[in-house]
């Protein structure tokens, strides 16, 4: 087993609130690369409008951007937080999807309160699922179309009823996950949370990386390409990117 990575104060924080927040995660030299790999696969992307994702007003999705660019997949394996993840997860944590999210300014909210887990029929309070990091690539302004989540919702009951609120904003409780370019953060697959408003003049842009539990496939369009499965150089990265037996797998080191 490796080491703890968690403090004591971030493993206490992670389970009262459901979401850690890593300051200055991409610090500016390895920001400025991940920015222009993220450049260039939204070149690609745009350049060939057969190629998955969203490209609604309201949001454009990069779909699957570990497979553009060598910079992005390395993410998956950040030194501060996949080791963080994989305590949470445990030693079976692989890849479930992968983004490159581009909210425009001035645009209304494309996600409303919501969690990414639910299994119906079955409430399992201390089972974590997923987990879902973000790593900002632009400053992300109270006003600027970030994310929001309400801390110590992943604790709530299955068939728990938010108020109603038509503005995301309006929602008793959240906090706003407005931070620096080069922050990463991440939160319980079950917490509640929601996309604001771009009320701000700039384009939010974020890298997400969700995992989950090697057991549990990969969404659907995030399954890895053989290609991309050829570059796994460590026990960890072919594990997250689902090489091995369907039950059992899990990290020694």
């Amino acid at each position: 087993m490796p080491p703890r990575a968690m403090t004591d104060e971030q493993r206490i924080f992670f389970e009262t609130n459901g979401y850690l927040v890593f300051p200055n995660a991409l610090p500016p030299d390895h920001l400025d690369r991940v920015r222009a790999a993220a450049d260039r696969a939204e070149a690609a992307w745009r350049a060939d409008p057969s190629r998955p994702g969203l490209r609604n007003p309201n949001l454009e999705q990069v779909q699957a951007p570990i497979e553009y660019e060598d910079e992005m997949l390395a993410l998956l394996e950040h030194p501060v937080v996949f080791p963080v993840v994989r305590e949470i997860l445990g030693d079976d944590v692989s890849m479930i999807d992968n983004d490159y999210f581009l909210t425009p300014p001035h645009t209304k909210t494309h996600a409303h309160w919501h969690h990414d887990v639910g299994m119906a029929g079955v409430y399992h309070p201390r089972s974590i699922m997923m987990v879902k990091v973000f790593y900002l690539l632009t400053d992300v302004t109270p006003e600027g179309g970030g994310t929001a989540v309400i801390p110590g919702s992943h604790r709530y009951p299955t068939d728990f009823r938010l108020p109603q609120a038509e503005d995301p904003a309006e929602m008793p409780g959240h906090v706003k996950m407005s931070y620096p370019a080069g922050t990463a953060w991440l939160f319980n697959g079950r917490t509640y949370h929601a996309a604001l408003h771009n009320d701000s003049g700039t384009i939010r842009r974020v890298l997400i990386y969700n995992y989950g539990h090697f057991w549990m496939k990969p969404w659907q369009g995030y399954e890895p390409s053989s290609a991309l499965q050829a570059k796994a150089q460590t026990p960890a990265m072919r594990q997250l990117l689902h090489i091995g037996d369907a039950y059992g797998q899990h990290l020694k080191e």
